[in-house]
């Protein structure tokens, strides 16, 4: 077979490879847009479990032009603005959304008035997140969610890919004439198997291209963890099932007592809480109840969420315990 068989070979199957990717490309769904409408469905779900509301439906997202979604609730709501920004925050990079947005909470249909909004930028420096600290009332609310991050101009991802395909097809083109020739010029030695000849010290010529990736263990596969769901308190996260804390890059661990108890106080946050109700919701299977032991406990949990200063509980004379994020700033 001559080199300009080859390269033909080569060219055809360039074609076939580039007809196939532009076929397949055609044929994949529009993922993207289902995947941001999960995501930003989530985000009001997980807000109305922070307000305490855990039966009221979150109405199907509304698509809307330029990267833009609304956030429709069937009931009235509050929220803390430091939970909203958390929470949002933490679910956009979880599930790698663009990374540039703003976030608007508008008053339900007349008045459509913005209440409250903060943008995110991908240079943290120009973050805007205006007002923390102050619980705002309950009410009817609908919240607007627009990327705004734009792509670079340049090639289009697909079209390098299928450049680069192009190129290593041509190059095993070359690479197969340059083997055939070497071929004809030593058809007098071995060939088909590297080995070396021990008697005369001459190493055998390799004229195929086999094994170029081995197979990886599959322990070297990366598989994609989802990723942890919990509730926002200022600016740590509690996953009440793993029982831990994190701030940051840090993990504080929890005992099962602790996590029950903070899981009280996270579903009622600047709310206060009796301590007849405490002590029925952690301590009640036990059949022995000691009120000392929610003060004990109350007292490590303070401890433990001093990794963020704008956290607190804060014990009310004569009523309870009230969990306290961020101060009155505006």
């Amino acid at each position: 077979m001559s080199w300009k068989s080859l390269l033909a070979i080569g060219i055809s199957f360039i074609v076939i490879v580039s007809w196939a990717a532009i076929h397949g490309r055609a044929a994949l769904p529009a993922t993207d847009k289902a995947t941001e409408k999960l995501v930003i469905r989530q985000i009001g779900h997980q807000l109305l479990l922070q307000a305490g509301d855990s039966s009221s439906r979150v109405l199907p997202v509304e698509e809307r032009a330029n990267k833009e979604y609304l956030i429709r609730f069937a009931a009235p709501f509050t929220f803390l603005p430091d939970t909203l920004v958390a929470t949002v925050r933490r679910l956009i990079a979880a599930n790698s959304l663009p990374s540039s947005y703003l976030v608007e909470v508008i008053h339900c249909a007349p008045s459509a008035e913005v209440i409250y909004g903060f943008q995110i930028h991908k240079d943290k420096a120009r973050n805007v997140i205006p007002c923390l600290g102050r619980q705002q009332e309950k009410a009817c609310y609908n919240i607007r969610i627009r990327f705004t991050e734009t792509k670079a101009a340049g090639m289009d991802p697909f079209a390098s890919g299928l450049l680069a395909g192009s190129l290593v097809a041509i190059l095993i083109s070359l690479l197969f004439r340059a083997l055939y020739l070497r071929k004809g010029r030593t058809a007098d030695k071995a060939v088909n198997m590297p080995a070396l000849d021990n008697s005369t010290g001459i190493t055998m010529e390799i004229t195929g291209l086999q094994n170029i990736q081995p197979d990886l263990p599959p322990s070297a596969i990366k598989r994609e963890v989802p990723a942890p769901s919990g509730i926002a308190i200022g600016n740590l996260l509690f996953l009440p099932e793993s029982q831990q804390l994190i701030a940051g890059t840090s993990i504080i661990p929890l005992t099962a007592k602790e996590a029950k108890l903070l899981h009280v106080f996270a579903n009622a946050q600047q709310k206060v809480i009796d301590r007849d109700q405490l002590l029925k919701e952690v301590w009640e299977d036990e059949g022995v109840i000691v009120g000392r032991s929610l003060d004990m406990f109350v007292s490590k949990l303070r401890k433990k969420l001093q990794a963020d200063p704008s956290v607190s509980i804060l014990n009310v004379h004569g009523k309870g315990y009230k969990l306290v994020i961020g101060q009155m700033t505006c």
